[in-house]
């Protein structure tokens, strides 16, 4: 069953908790319908995308893209195609970062790394056929033009300018000569950039054009910034890209309220329908440390 725009008043603290529940099961259903099975030819790879994409994600980003779908006043289920999509590159951003020729990560989620897994040559191939699903999926939404605009921004969104660049400059990353618009573009491009395009994907599969999808896109750049500053709080290695190389713990908390009050301010333009997104922008306010 499709995500639920719920009959109950967003006002409802369990309304949200609904929602992103039923989003969830949802997704988790159809990431399964659309991957092969582990058992078909070549059946090692098929294991691969299987152990990657089901190793206990939040599905936050397909939360993010039926949220938009609500705000314009669509079926959530409308979104599902860009959910899916978003949740396979963020699968395969991960997968390719774990290696060891990048982030060098043994573990993922408390289990082995798809690379420790399977290998490094399997997790490569099974990352780039994550990759190229998520295009097929944008091309599956019911509007053909929209399937274009949408593997359009998807483009953007892993290119150079999106997860692949921020990868680049994360792994020259000097926190001895940094700055807080550096640290920024890292995480707009290595985190924002996904959220940003769930919200503007989801909010194109509704029929929204023009200012709405600019102030969705908008929604989701500062969302997925303050998700990631919310993260450096939690994570102090002292040689990765965050946010305290360059802000004391005090006034990284006053950066991320001011990120989420932004977000909020993005999506006042759809009133009520806007509930889920809002929700979502106070539950990361509710995680800081």
């Amino acid at each position: 069953m499709p995500p639920p725009t719920s009959t109950r008043s967003p006002t409802d603290p369990s309304a949200l908790d609904d929602f992103v529940a039923a989003s969830r099961t949802r997704v988790n259903a159809v990431l399964d319908e659309c991957l092969p099975a582990a058992t078909q030819h070549p059946a090692e790879l098929h294991r691969a995308l299987r152990y990657a994409v089901f190793s206990g994600g939040k599905r936050l980003r397909p939360a993010v893209a039926f949220g938009a779908a609500v705000a314009g006043g669509a079926d959530p289920e409308q979104a599902m195609p860009v959910a899916i999509a978003a949740e396979l590159v963020h699968t395969c951003s991960l997968v390719l970062d774990d290696l060891p020729a990048q982030d060098d990560n043994a573990t993922r989620r408390g289990q082995p790394a798809a690379h420790i897994a399977f290998g490094s040559a399997t997790a490569i191939l099974a990352g780039s056929a994550l990759l190229t699903e998520a295009f097929a999926q944008c091309i599956r939404l019911p509007d053909p033009s929209a399937g274009v605009t949408a593997g359009g921004g998807l483009a953007d969104t892993i290119g150079f300018q999106g997860l692949i660049g921020g990868q680049i400059d994360d792994l020259a990353f000097n926190p001895s000569e940094t700055n807080l618009e550096e640290v920024s573009q890292i995480h707009l491009r290595k985190t924002a950039v996904l959220f940003r395009f769930s919200a503007w994907g989801g909010g194109l599969a509704a029929g929204l054009s023009g200012e709405h999808l600019d102030r969705l896109g908008a929604f989701g750049a500062a969302y997925g910034l303050a998700f990631q500053v919310v993260d450096d709080l939690f994570d102090e290695d002292p040689a990765q890209c965050s946010i305290l190389h360059v802000l004391s713990r005090r006034e990284a908390r006053g950066h991320i309220r001011g990120l989420l009050d932004q977000a909020e301010r993005e999506i006042e333009v759809f009133g009520p329908d806007g509930w889920v997104l809002a929700g979502l922008a106070r539950r990361v306010e509710g995680l800081i440390p």
